[in-house]
């Protein structure tokens, strides 16, 4: 995959991004040039999804920050690793059942 000139050193941060859609975005953010910083609820899942990342993209820049971002304590955790970041890509838990129409602007 190319390299976006766009992206190239930027430091993205990715939430949520040990599987499934987050993990996506950011193995399609490293590959085309952006730092990542890889985010997941424990040590193991981050490590795990840096592996996953660099089977695919090589010469990755990634960094893990393990924090449980559903908690006040987890983000500052996470704040206080993660001081720069251009954009935050990614998904955190689920929906409500009752599904997206129920979101408003607070859940943002």
């Amino acid at each position: 995959m190319p390299r976006s000139r766009e992206l190239l050193y930027r430091r993205h941060a990715g939430p949520g991004s040990t599987a499934g859609i987050g993990l996506a975005i950011a193995t399609a953010l490293a590959a085309e040039g952006a730092k990542v910083v890889v985010n997941g609820r424990t040590e193991a899942r981050v490590a795990a999804a840096l592996v996953k990342i660099r089977q695919r993209v090589a010469n990755a820049e990634l960094r893990g920050v393990a924090a449980d971002l559903g908690t006040a304590t987890g983000v500052d955790a996470f704040l206080k690793q993660v001081t720069e970041a251009e954009s935050v890509a990614g998904q955190i838990g689920r929906l409500p059942s009752r599904g997206i129409g129920f979101l408003t602007s607070e859940c943002a």
